[in-house]
């Protein structure tokens, strides 16, 4: 037992009183809650709440299970409704899925630009345009091309790039190269193409 907790405490169930008292290895508390929906992982990874780090899904404080690994080699991980939860193994810093509790109890696995979105629905455009321009492998700052005579690119214009629309901007073109970069979310909403 903790012995910060009051003594009407000793009076409550033996797995509520460990999972109030147990923290994280990082030393935060847990964030579990007794009686709610019931995440069953792999003894091998762990639940951890679900942030935004740098506009990405990030792992924020771990989650303590209730139950641990029994003869299956499953976690049990009890959590709030609401709650979003990112899911990495025990040696990694990046989250590999996520998951969503509904309000009706039930889990389900989400992918990990609608964990992002619904932590942070206001930024959803701005991570769409993102994803968008990463697709195409291009990033803010420009990358030179090597280019075949009359190439007809133009410096200073937005381009489609790979199979997707107004993504690349030309920043400078001469006759054997372009240099180009992706445009920004700012520069896209100003065009009118976000």
């Amino acid at each position: 037992m903790c012995k910060s907790f009051p003594r009407q405490m000793l009076r409550l169930s033996k797995d509520y009183t460990m999972n109030a008292c147990w923290r994280s290895k990082d030393g935060m508390a847990s964030p579990s809650r007794i009686g709610a929906a019931v995440l069953a992982l792999p003894a091998w990874e762990q639940a951890y709440e679900a942030v935004l780090a740098k506009d990405c899904l990030a792992l924020g404080a771990r989650f303590c299970p209730v139950e641990k690994a029994g003869e299956e080699g499953r976690v049990r991980y009890e959590l709030a409704p609401g709650t979003v939860v990112a899911v990495a193994s025990a040696r990694s810093s990046s989250p590999q899925r996520a998951y969503a509790v509904g309000e009706d109890g039930t889990v389900e696995e989400i992918s990990t630009a609608a964990a992002e979105d619904r932590i942070d629905p206001a930024g959803a455009d701005r991570r769409a345009w993102r994803r968008r321009c990463s697709r195409v492998g291009l990033g803010e700052r420009p990358f030179r091309f090597d280019a075949a005579l009359g190439h007809g690119y133009d410096a200073d214009t937005v381009y489609d790039w790979a199979g997707e629309e107004y993504v690349a901007a030309c920043v400078r073109a001469t006759a054997r190269c372009i240099w180009m970069r992706a445009v920004t979310y700012e520069e896209a909403v100003s065009l009118g193409v976000a």
